[in-house]
């Protein structure tokens, strides 16, 4: 990947039920703050949620572009990101058998049908 390609990321979360409702109002602020510091593309994010699992853990699922290979890197020094992802990090289920967050990079697949 090169400096000038956005990258599409998958990111995954266990979170603990209870924190649900303020583990969304976080992902609200998340894209908002990357976006205005242009560390993300204007295409909007996409969020998904799965049942609770045995460990009281709800999966969430948060698809969006970084706006170059670099922003993730700029995303990780930035105060006011930091602190989102450090409450993030208050609200992962305990116990599970998967991993609490994860993040997948992505590139268009061309598939012929």
């Amino acid at each position: 990947m090169t400096e000038d390609e956005n990258l599409t990321i998958i990111s995954t979360y266990r979170v603990r039920a209870d924190a649900l409702g303020e583990f969304q109002e976080l992902l609200g602020r998340h894209w908002p703050v990357l976006r205005e510091l242009e560390l993300v593309t204007a295409t909007a994010p996409q969020y998904y949620a799965g049942d609770a699992g045995p460990d009281g853990g709800v999966p969430i699922v948060e698809i969006f572009e970084w706006s170059s290979g670099s922003a993730a890197q700029h995303a990780h020094t930035h105060p006011a990101i930091s602190e989102i992802w450090e409450r993030m990090a208050t609200m992962w289920a305990p116990g599970s058998t998967e991993p609490v967050r994860a993040h997948l990079a992505v590139h268009p697949l061309e598939v012929a049908h």
